[in-house]
């Protein structure tokens, strides 16, 4: 085991890219370090692709592509910025806000950091924020991409341990919700702690205007998430809504799609659709021979030996997904480590939809933190801030992230409440 971590790392501080690592690594383990057949890699990568739930992911990457193409995003930050008005650090809720409503129907938070970063990075440095501050802003109020429902994580982990997509979805409702306000309570501080300039007031016109103009946009996520809690669509199902909306608003509503656009969101989402999955397909090769090598009886009996406590289980595990997390890509991390935790988890008897939104909190945190931070690059590339920078101004979301992972890991009640109650509905 140590062999095929070993040359994975190596591979990675070469520059390999992510799957190419983890596919290599194992193809070179099963070679020299076992009797398998090298054909094993070729089987384990096609039947870590082949999963039903995966089909959802491509809708809702192509829902964000057309979400942002017809100028979704635009008209909610448009609405946000004349519904917050006047307060002191009006712009940073702007950024929350528009995070939050971006993120039900994106589901990922590289996708929020570009379309929000884009647009609110320039105007807050403008309007005479900080610019590394604004930057920060921006990559922090991205991680509610991938918890607030519909989350391209939950739909990865769901592939990996056999948990309810729909109920992860439900799972996350509420801590993305306590993200959202974590955010808000620290740009509220800064704001009055810094001085930061307040919003600019604005007429019931304008209001109005940009409400009427919204909420054709604002029905997208109340599709998307209304036809999953409610039960009457799948997950998939609601991905595949959410584009023929998507397409319905941009082309007949707004106007604002052409025809000559759809090859390029087409191929847009084809290229990070099959970004994903490759990397799934070869981390599902490399966790495969890792929980192979393991014995799951022998690591169990090893750690109740040390500890029964759950409570200290949860914590070593997330001191261990956070630590990956410098130095991995979040999904690699969740696909490899899910069927080692699995037999750990049920030994512990720890709900693996709780675990899954503990897990998926953890990540986001990961990629806020350097070497390997996706975001902290997302948001230098957009803004010109080094990622140095934008890490010394994330002080206070990393202390606000921390306490709320904190408080989901051990108020299991926070993520499975809601998934409790709906659950009788979900399909």
């Amino acid at each position: 085991m140590g062999v095929l971590i070993g040359l994975m790392l190596v591979l990675l501080a070469l520059g390999m890219p992510v799957a190419y690592a983890l596919g290599v690594s194992s193809l070179v383990y099963v070679v020299a370090c076992t009797d398998l057949s090298p054909l094993v890699v070729a089987q384990r990568i096609c039947v870590g692709a082949d999963s039903l739930v995966l089909l959802a992911l491509p809708f809702f990457l192509l829902a964000g592509e057309i979400m942002n193409a017809a100028g979704i995003t635009r008209r909610l930050t448009r609405l946000a910025l004349a519904l917050i008005g006047p307060p002191r650090g009006g712009l940073s809720y702007v950024v929350v806000a528009v995070n939050m409503l971006v993120a039900m129907v994106s589901g990922a938070a590289v996708a929020s950091a570009a379309a929000v970063g884009s647009t609110m990075v320039p105007m807050m440095t403008r309007k005479g924020y900080p610019k590394g501050y604004a930057a920060a802003l921006n990559a922090a109020a991205a991680t509610m991409g991938p918890i607030i429902p519909p989350s391209v994580g939950f739909i990865i982990y769901a592939s990996v341990s056999g948990a309810s997509v729909g109920k992860l979805f439900l799972a996350g409702t509420l801590p993305g919700v306590l993200l959202a306000a974590g955010t808000l309570a620290v740009c509220v501080w800064a704001a009055y702690r810094r001085g930061y300039p307040g919003g600019e007031p604005h007429s019931r016109r304008e209001l109005w205007e940009s409400l009427r103009g919204a909420a054709p946009a604002l029905l997208m996520p109340v599709i998307i998430l209304g036809g999953i809690f409610g039960g009457l669509v799948t997950p998939t199902e609601a991905g595949a809504l959410a584009v023929a909306y998507g397409l319905f608003a941009g082309f007949v509503v707004y106007r604002s799609l052409r025809w000559a656009d759809l090859p390029r969101l087409l191929l847009v989402t084809a290229r990070r659709t099959a970004s994903i999955m490759l990397i799934i397909a070869c981390a599902s090769c490399f966790g495969f021979l890792l929980t192979r090598e393991v014995d799951a009886a022998g690591l169990i009996g090893g750690l109740q030996a040390v500890t029964r406590s759950r409570a200290l289980l949860l914590l070593v595990l997330l001191v261990v997904v956070l630590v990956l997390g410098t130095v991995m890509e979040g999904g690699s991390i969740m696909i490899i480590l899910t069927p080692l935790l699995l037999p750990v988890l049920r030994a512990y008897q720890v709900d693996l939809v709780h675990f899954g939104v503990v897990f998926q909190l953890a990540i986001m945190i990961g990629l806020l933190t350097p070497p390997v931070g996706m975001l902290l690059f997302v948001i230098s590339g957009i803004s010109g801030v080094p990622v140095r920078v934008i890490v010394r101004n994330l002080g206070p979301f990393y202390l606000m992230l921390g306490l709320l992972l904190l408080l989901v890991t051990y108020v299991p009640g926070l993520s499975l409440w809601l998934a409790e109650v709906s659950a009788g509905r979900m399909r």
